[in-house]
Parts: structure tokens; C-alpha cells; sequence
């Protein structure tokens, strides 16, 4: 879809820009032939065709789906500079074993979803932002020890190409080098897994989704979602590991299929109409990675002491 949108872009520029050289050489024509009337008329409809070339011009950098409807929710007044957008970045982690996938509870909601979590910045990007970027942290969810400098922040409108930029751009946050503390802190202390027999956290990086800027009902508020996914390496000893889940009943962890993910957990068919599984959860799946942009960004093996 992105593919087919920015060649339609191009092919709306070229054509503008055709009409622009006809029109260009028509006044030339009328000009030099001292045609006052054809030349009067032609340059309205150059008056009338240069905003729209102009604007075809600037939606070529319009390069992903979030950055068109940011410009679009602009161009119709839906949102104004000022407004203030609700960003949540974060990462999660693809663990597979056989057609499950590896989820755990979300002591909040009680849902089931993907180890992982917002990326946490530091206090020179605290500084940073300050000064540069203003934000404000999200007041949708209670701001505590343990949410404090998570990327759920307020951005306004205006700044939220900057923002995303820096945010690629910075090395005072997590970053796809080391991304353990979340998986250390969901897995460890809740013991699904011993630490000392579970070894390195291996990975890689698989892509990021990006979501549209659109206005979400659950915050009621404009939003723009990130998730970088990265996939866990397992070990024989560490699939063994996780092997040993499957026969264990816990409501910390749930091991799901793609089905069951898909369906955020209700049983089509059965009494189980309860959706226990997070709406972002699909995001890990293997069959969604071709929707994932940057892919190729990060071909390094993260090999990390834990």
C-alpha cells in the first residue's frame, strides 16, 4: 500500500508538471503573438494549477503513511499546529516456540501481550527536549516510579517530524543495542524463567510499526504508535525452557497461537468470548513482518549478559 500511494504521488506530480510546461508554453505563445486575451486566460489557469503543483511537490516527502495523514488531518483543519499529539513508542519481542508465541500478563489490564514495553529516555534527552522539542508526559497513564521518562509524551503537531527525527537520531535512550531491561523485568522476578539457567538474551531486529496519526478512542485523543519488533535467538537449552511453559498453568504467561492472537483470545465458536489478548499483540507476528518498514536498518546480533 505504501508503494502504491507514493507512485501514485509521483504520477501525480509528473502529470501537474506537465500541465504546468503546457501552460508555460502557452503564455510564451500568446506573449510573442501579442494575444492579450489567450494570454490573460492561460495565466488564471496557472494561477489555478500552481498551488496544486506546489502541494504535489511537497507530498513526495510525505515518504510514510503517518507523515500523509499528519499533512491531510492538517489540510482540513481537523488539526492545527498546536494540537497536541499523544506519542507511545516502545519495542517488543517476537518468542516463538513451534506455532506459539510467548506472552505475558499485563498487571494493569490483565491482558495478555508481548514482553516489551515503551523505550525510556534519559536525562540529557530529558534536557534535550526541554530546551529544543517541548513535551509534556501523557496524562492518559499515571506517571510513577515506574513509568517515569517512558516515551508517552505529548508532542504538539508542529514538532512531531523534529521529534521523530531526534528520537531515531538520539543516543540518550534505550536503544536496539541492549533492550534486556524490559525482558529481565517482565520474565525474571515473576519467575516464568530461573535467570541462572536461562543464559544470554539473544535477538534481532525485525522492523517497526508505525501506525497512522489518527484520533484513538481508548485515550480520546491524536495518536502515533511505534513498535520496534525484535525477535529472541533461542538456545536448545533456552527452547527447552520454554517448552516446559506449555505444561504449566500460570496467569502470568500464556503461550498463544496466531489464531488465538488474531482473535485477541475469544473462541469463535465456544463459550470463550473474553478478549484477553492486547490489541497490539498481532504486531509480533511473523506473517505481519512485511507490514514492518526499516527492516533492514538493523542487521546486527544483539548478544546480551543478563
Amino acid at each position: 500500500m505504501r508503494e502504491f500511494s507514493y507512485k501514485t504521488k509521483i504520477a501525480k506530480m509528473l502529470f501537474l508538471s506537465f500541465l504546468c510546461i503546457v501552460v508555460i508554453m502557452c503564455i510564451y505563445y500568446f506573449d510573442i503573438n501579442k494575444n492579450s486575451i489567450g494570454s490573460t486566460l492561460v495565466g488564471l489557469v496557472a494561477g489555478i494549477l500552481l498551488p496544486y503543483w506546489i502541494q504535489s511537490i511537497v507530498d513526495l516527502t510525505d515518504n510514510k503513511n503517518w507523515k500523509s495523514t499528519h499533512r491531510k488531518l492538517l489540510r482540513v483543519g481537523l488539526m492545527q499546529k498546536n494540537t497536541e499529539i499523544r506519542i507511545s513508542f516502545a519495542y517488543l519481542f517476537r518468542i516463538k516456540i513451534n506455532n506459539q508465541y510467548l506472552l505475558v500478563q499485563n498487571t494493569r489490564t490483565k491482558k495478555y501481550q508481548p514482553i516489551g514495553g515503551a523505550y525510556k529516555f534519559e536525562e540529557a534527552e530529558a534536557d534535550y527536549l526541554k530546551k529544543h522539542i517541548p513535551v509534556e508526559n501523557d496524562d492518559r497513564i499515571q506517571v510513577d516510579k515506574i513509568t517515569k521518562k517512558d516515551y508517552r509524551l505529548l508532542v504538539k503537531s508542529k514538532y512531531l517530524r523534529k521529534f521523530v527525527k531526534r528520537f531515531d537520531k538520539t543516543t540518550y535512550r534505550e536503544n536496539i543495542n541492549d533492550l534486556s531491561r524490559e525482558f529481565v523485568e517482565e520474565l525474571f522476578p515473576n519467575s516464568i524463567f530461573d535467570k541462572s539457567k536461562f543464559g544470554n538474551l539473544t535477538y534481532e531486529y525485525c522492523g517497526r510499526h508505525m501506525t497512522n496519526v489518527e484520533y484513538g478512542n481508548v485515550y480520546s485523543h491524536y495518536e502515533l504508535l511505534l513498535a520496534d519488533i525484535v525477535e529472541v535467538r533461542l538456545t536448545d537449552s533456552q527452547e527447552r525452557l520454554l517448552r516446559n511453559l506449555v505444561d504449566k498453568d500460570s496467569v502470568k504467561y500464556k503461550l498463544a497461537t496466531p489464531a488465538e492472537i488474531k482473535s485477541y483470545g475469544v473462541g469463535y465458536g465456544t463459550n470463550v468470548q473474553v478478549d484477553d489478548i492486547a490489541n497490539h499483540t498481532p504486531k509480533i507476528l511473523i506473517e505481519n513482518t512485511d507490514k514492518l518498514i526499516f527492516r533492514n536498518r538493523h542487521e546486527k546480533v544483539n548478544n546480551i549478559k543478563i
